[in-house]
């Protein structure tokens, strides 16, 4: 269990049996600070216990996916984006418990271990690594203390019932009971700056990066890959301002706001090395330079197979892509889909289409697995009683789309249909990328300046920026990105939609379409019916496969409605 309370409701309710008890008291509950003290190096396990929080987080990135017009889980309808939402069933309830139990560890880390000076290791030869490995830790406790806080801000920032946009409670130290039952929301100006200055901790006492050897650079070698890095910091700050610029929370639209998040953005990149190139798509490639916290994930796993591969894959196939998605992936030129210049088909839809697509997704006669000729294995079969249809294959199992989910998957290493069959290769959970940092400078810099300007002080353009992101998808050469660039609202319309496709499945988009004040404008989920024709040519026709139905209240999201009830000075988020 963890280490410290899981539920903030336990500790209120235990005040009416309890009194004025201490918030380390209970023994079950809570981390005795003798328990902690003497644990020696084992101490260090109140910070690594809380990265297991944020570790491997694919299915919840998924279901928040379900809540978007990008796609839907194959079993059921997702019934909160079709009936009620509200502040006892919403799909963050667990955040607030979650957050405020690291924060309270990473407090307990500080106060019970760091400021105590209990020694890394107890040797006199181990001084110098001491002291690395003692600031290290010192810089981990308050990054993670930052992301904590972030997912807060992310997730509970919004307007009260007079119009105050507000964060999250800041807290200072270990808290009594009683403080906890009493604390009230801080401005959201005020929970950003909070995370900044933790981030700039963080800074000062981490790494940029993670390389070398232990030999010659203990501490902060290569195998310490996973751990926050100075860099991670960088781009959460550059994260966290592009929220705040965001029109959900920068109604009067201040400009100096989306110039900070630009120069952060920019800050991450120079100190990255430049506006490099971004390394093809690997999930699976644990030494990835693009990514900038990159997730410990267990080997010898394929629950991602399992559960995401077509039924003739022996999968489950668990996670179908909309049309409304697939329609948003480019023709091979780069030019939307109904565009004039368009080099897409519809009568032959999944021919010349964006490289992404290919690595993305399972379409009706994709053999693409492993080698570059595309013919390992048999073509899937979406369209009308074919084998990856629902219950083709089988029974119960299928398709509601017409498409299943291939991003995130190694390549079939192995032999799917064995009993209890296992790749050997790692999966890489990536929390923060070098490809959202390129979008996040793109879209900052052009609401700030324009698409096609670089402002004195920056190295590069929106547009620039952007095509970086393009160029992996093949789009070297890019004419619809050099007529977009002329406008900035034809710019802006391409970048979201670059988003929508670079970060689908990271649970990215639900967020986008709140801070964007788009959420309202979510499409109803599309699916398309394949029929085979007597030639062996496909007929397509899209379907309607779920209702999407958003009020404007679904930018902010509601405070949970039991810490309401448990603490009177929390003001609940406008229209909940």
């Amino acid at each position: 269990m963890k280490l410290t309370n899981k539920i903030l409701t336990i500790i209120v309710l235990g005040l009416s049996f309890s009194g004025c008890s201490s918030f380390l008291e209970d023994e079950i509950q809570y981390t005795q600070e003798e328990e902690i003290t003497s644990s020696g190096l084992r101490s260090r396990g109140l910070i690594e216990d809380v990265y297991t929080d944020y570790s491997f987080d694919y299915f919840r990135d998924f279901s928040i996916e379900y809540l978007t017009d990008n796609g839907v889980l194959n079993s059921q309808e997702t019934a909160l984006v079709t009936s009620y939402w509200g502040p006892t069933d919403n799909p963050y309830g667990y955040v607030w418990q979650q957050s405020y139990d690291n924060i309270r560890q990473v407090y307990q880390y500080i106060e019970l271990v760091h400021d105590k000076g209990l020694p890394y290791l107890p040797s006199e030869a181990s001084s110098d690594l001491n002291d690395i490995v003692i600031s290290r830790y010192y810089g981990e406790a308050h990054f993670l203390k930052a992301f904590a806080e972030w997912e807060l801000l992310k997730v509970f920032g919004g307007p009260d019932e007079n119009g105050t946009m507000l964060g999250f409670p800041i807290i200072d130290g270990i808290l009594e009971n009683e403080a906890y039952a009493s604390i009230a929301r801080n401005t959201y100006a005020e929970c950003v700056t909070q995370i900044m200055e933790d981030l700039d901790v963080a800074i000062e006492n981490l790494p940029l990066t993670y390389s070398g050897n232990e030999n010659n650079n203990p501490g902060y070698s290569d195998q310490e890959i996973g751990r926050a890095s100075g860099l991670a910091a960088y781009a959460l700050k550059a994260k966290v301002a592009l929220m705040a610029a965001s029109p959900a929370f920068n109604p009067t639209n201040d400009t100096t706001k989306w110039e900070l998040a630009a120069s952060l953005a920019h800050e991450v990149i120079v100190k990255n090395g430049g506006l490099k190139s971004l390394q093809s798509f690997d999930f699976s490639r644990e030494d990835n330079p693009d990514h900038i916290w990159r997730m410990r994930n267990s080997r010898n796993n394929n629950s991602l197979e399992n559960r995401l591969y077509p039924p003739t894959l022996y999968g489950q196939g668990e996670v179908n892509p909309s049309q409304n998605l697939i329609e948003a992936f480019p023709a091979s030129n780069g030019y939307p889909i109904s565009a004039a210049n368009s080099t897409y088909d519809a009568t032959t839809p999944y021919v010349s289409r964006d490289n992404r697509f290919y690595k993305f997704v399972f379409y009706n006669g994709d053999q693409c697995f492993t080698s570059a000729t595309c013919t390992d294995y048999n073509p899937i079969e979406t369209f009308q009683g074919g084998l990856d249809t629902y219950g083709g294959f089988i029974p119960n199992e299928g398709t509601r789309t017409g498409y299943y989910l291939k991003k995130y998957l190694n390549n079939l290493n192995f032999d799917p249909s064995a009993i209890d069959p296992i790749t050997n290769q790692p999966k890489v959970y990536v929390q923060l990328g070098l490809t959202e940092i390129y979008l996040a400078y793109a879209e900052a810099l052009n609401e700030a300046y324009g698409p096609d300007v670089t402002p004195a002080g920056y190295n590069f353009s929106a547009k620039d920026a952007l095509a970086r992101v393009r160029q992996r998808a093949g789009l070297f050469f890019d004419p619809y990105l050099d007529e977009v660039s002329t406008t900035q609202s034809d710019f802006r319309t391409l970048l979201k939609n670059e988003r929508r496709i670079e970060l689908c499945f990271t649970g990215e988009r639900f967020h986008d379409l709140r801070r964007w004040k788009d959420i309202i404008n979510t499409e109803n989920v599309k699916g398309v019916k394949i029929t085979k024709n007597t030639d062996d040519t496909f007929s397509y026709e899209n379907v309607d496969v779920e209702r999407r139905v958003f009020e404007a209240k679904n930018y902010y999201l509601p405070l949970p409605y039991a810490e309401l009830l448990l603490n009177k000075n929390l003001k609940q988020n406008q229209g909940w």
